[in-house]
């Protein structure tokens, strides 16, 4: 069981179906997603030795090429270790020491000052795939993997000094994945998921059951959160799901009463990170129509209960 193996079927079933969008230009298909996780995958193999259980960080800001090294881990049977770039990099460097992590890929230039990582840790760019043409035969499917085999190692605040790793297996993604689209919200092939928040947390989880059923991932052009550049990301693709944190929600509420956005395009939008307070909750919720960014098809899920929220 490797959680990889879905974007491998979905390549092999679906081809030529949309994958990766930088704003609306197209990057790649499917087949090519795949080819280039394959490659990626093969660079972290040869070049750097990575085996299976290795710890690989991940500390820039959305892109494609975040997608690609997600999955290249995956399939190279090592651990992800996604790291919120809006860090400070001392912070970043004592998850990568904790994690015990052998590689982090970052933006571009040196983000680490010499002797800030763990000797045993390299900084690699984003976009560094190594003499591809040495790469005779990149792996043809995913590591095998086992149930309770280590996937992801999610940083998380905490009330203490220190972020917690929480581990997530392969076990645990597949049980999350499976049980969320149909059960809560059911994913159409022609959905695109849309990139807001940092796919470092909660967004790039819902990368995993968009890429099984083969939908598009789009990140925004500025790789970065702007209610403008959203509103003509969900007219375009028609049909978008997006994670926020509670702020995002309402920032996008007030700039669409503002720009008399009706939500045209947006069918799921999910919050979490931390609860919202009802009276903002009532406030996005009771505005005139204009704000609420609340259409039939559109859903809003809640951070626990309703109760949770104090809202009827």
């Amino acid at each position: 069981m490797n959680i990889a193996n879905w974007l491998d079927e979905a390549g092999l079933r679906y081809p030529m179906r949309p994958a990766l969008f930088e704003g609306q230009r197209q990057v790649a298909n499917y087949e090519a997603f795949v080819a280039l996780v394959r490659h990626r995958a093969a660079y972290l193999i040869d070049e750097h030795g990575i085996a299976p259980g290795d710890r690989v960080a991940l500390f820039m800001k959305n892109c494609c090429e975040y997608l690609e090294l997600l999955y290249a881990i995956w399939w190279a049977g090592a651990v992800a270790v996604p790291i919120n770039y809006k860090l400070h990099a001392v912070e970043a460097g004592w998850i990568v020491d904790n994690a015990q992590a052998r590689l982090i890929f970052t933006d571009g230039g040196q983000v680490f000052a010499p002797g800030a990582l763990p000797q045993a840790c390299r900084e690699l760019d984003r976009e560094d795939m190594g003499a591809l043409a040495s790469l005779i035969s990149p792996p043809d499917t995913p590591c095998p993997r086992h149930t309770d085999d280590l996937a992801w190692l999610f940083y998380t605040p905490d009330t203490t000094e220190r972020p917690q790793g929480v581990m997530l297996s392969h076990g645990n993604l597949t049980a999350m994945s499976q049980g969320c689209s149909p059960d809560v919200d059911p994913i159409d092939a022609d959905e695109a998921v849309v990139y807001a928040a940092p796919m470092s947390h909660c967004a790039g989880l819902y990368s995993l059951i968009h890429v099984r059923r083969a939908a598009r991932h789009v990140v925004p052009q500025s790789r970065d959160f702007n209610p403008d550049e959203l509103f003509g990301l969900a007219n375009g693709f028609g049909t978008v799901m997006l994670f926020v944190a509670p702020a995002m929600f309402t920032s996008m509420v007030e700039q669409a009463r503002h720009q008399r956005y009706d939500g045209e395009g947006i069918k799921t939008i999910i919050y979490g990170d931390t609860l919202i307070y009802p009276t903002d909750l009532r406030n996005v919720l009771l505005r005139n129509s204009y704000g609420d960014l609340l259409k039939t098809e559109l859903r809003l899920w809640l951070k626990g209960s309703a109760n949770d929220t104090g809202v009827p």
